[in-house]
């Protein structure tokens, strides 16, 4: 899902390259978009139960067109449901649940044109489609991962630990883990990405982000709503931007907002859920390859850790 807003606010420093430009790099890749992209060329199938493998096609189509311009590809994969995301993903199968009913209603009238419509929307995306992936790559000496929990963590920990070079996603998400280099909207046609580096926030032209630490971006994001946290309605990414800029800290900003904007309504307990959800970016449990161990994504867990942080960030 990723933060609403946020790119459209960074196109300043967003940069077009050649693939033949990153030759010699390792780009860690978020599979499952790859997946859900091929999947929306023969969501029909998949939604009806037809045998079809378009949606691996898809990938490798891309993978190879990768190596092709010397770029090695490691596809990562989301694994286990994470307790932080429970919220999320429960609404999410609602939506898909309601619009294959409407789908198949449609399918029955011979109204198959707004059906395919409603298929795209409703089409599942299961670990038993990422397996013949698996098998696609291993077939090709694709180097890949499944994460404990979530894609994002997992390919933020390989580039923090300098196993990849960066990250090829549609999820800017992977910017408030902290990621450095990120690629978006790989065109198989013009062989080109888009690429967002870290390292050019302070020439962010649409919002203030000079000398601004990866906390407060965080809870800049954090605050416009994320997948473990609703947004204040009301808030999105320039507004916390300017607030947090004003009032120096989320306590105070948040103590601002329930003073004096009558408007926006604080739920009770936001800042104990805020900073809960907060750890689901900084200590989420990754697969290290080095070690084959489960580790938190940003080390050791901080002296206060409790059972229930734990089982928050994944068992």
């Amino acid at each position: 899902m990723g933060i609403s807003g946020l790119l459209p606010l960074l196109k300043s420093i967003q940069q077009q390259k050649h693939l033949s430009e990153l030759s010699g790099k390792t780009l860690a890749v978020d599979g499952y978009v790859w997946l859900h992209k091929g999947a929306y060329g023969c969501a029909t199938e998949l939604v009806t139960g037809k045998p079809t493998t378009r949606y691996v096609d898809y990938a490798m189509h891309r993978i190879r067109l990768m190596r092709h311009h010397g770029i090695e590809p490691y596809i990562v994969f989301d694994g286990g449901p994470l307790p932080a995301k429970q919220g999320t993903e429960v609404e999410r199968r609602k939506r898909r649940e309601e619009s294959q009913a409407k789908a198949r209603q449609l399918a029955s009238e011979g109204r198959h044109a707004e059906a395919r419509e409603l298929y795209v929307k409703c089409v599942d995306v299961s670990p038993r489609h990422a397996y013949q992936l698996i098998k696609a790559l291993r077939a090709e000496s694709v180097q890949y991962v499944v994460a404990p929990y979530e894609a994002d963590a997992q390919l933020a920990f390989l580039e923090r630990s300098g196993i990849v070079d960066g990250i090829l996603t549609e999820d800017s998400d992977l910017l408030v883990f902290g990621c450095q280099n990120v690629y978006f909207k790989l065109d198989a046609s013009t062989y080109t990405l888009t690429h967002i580096s870290r390292s050019r926030f302070s020439q962010v032209k649409d919002i203030n982000l000079s000398l601004w630490t990866d906390t407060e971006f965080r809870h800049m994001a954090m605050l416009s709503g994320c997948d473990y946290l609703e947004g204040l309605k009301g808030i999105g990414v320039r507004t916390a931007n300017k607030l947090l800029r004003k009032y120096k800290s989320l306590e105070r900003t948040l103590k601002f907002i329930a003073l004096e904007n009558g408007a926006i309504k604080i739920p009770k307990g936001y800042l104990e859920t805020f900073l809960l959800a907060e750890l689901a970016f900084l200590f989420q449990r990754v697969y290290d390859p080095s070690t084959k161990q489960l580790v938190h994504l940003a080390g050791q867990a901080p002296d206060d850790w409790t059972e229930e942080k734990d089982r928050f960030v994944g068992p």
